[in-house]
């Protein structure tokens, strides 16, 4: 696998380094973040999911604080995402691709983006779980 990441790491420094300087520090800067996120992106779509390591939770919360914490992240994750073929620009991909063929390249970028979502969800999950079992503990739901 190091064999794969070598050149890919030489490519980006060489990018990076030749026509982007002259545009500015900041760009540079937010250009890099961008390229080290897209070689990340990659190597979790060769490697797959890594696992994940629970959240400490702190034993003196409340039911209060745990069943907020929850809420919060239950709406970080299922925010509202259309199921792909239902998806409008999909949509829009196929019936541009009847027209113009390489519009179905966006659906395999649209592919890869759902499955690196799916993948970024991973760990906001396992903490709903790690507060939901804190929750069940500490018998918050009980009468």
């Amino acid at each position: 696998m190091m064999c794969l990441r070598l050149p890919v790491v030489m490519l980006l420094a060489a990018l990076l380094s030749g026509p982007v300087s002259a545009i500015g520090e900041n760009t540079t800067e937010r250009l890099r973040e961008f390229a080290l996120d897209r070689v990340y992106d990659g190597q979790r779509l060769v490697l797959g999911p890594s696992e994940i390591a629970l959240p400490a939770i702190d034993p003196n919360s409340s039911c209060i604080e745990l069943y907020q914490r929850r809420v919060k992240l239950w709406h970080q994750v299922h925010d509202y995402k259309p199921a792909y073929w239902n998806d409008p620009r999909n949509q829009a991909a196929v019936f541009l691709g009847t027209i113009w063929s390489p519009a179905f390249y966006f659906l395999g970028f649209s592919a890869v983006t759902a499955h690196l979502d799916q993948l970024n969800d991973a760990a906001p999950l396992a903490e709903i779980d790690a507060l939901s079992r804190a929750s069940a503990q500490l018998r918050c739901f009980e009468k």
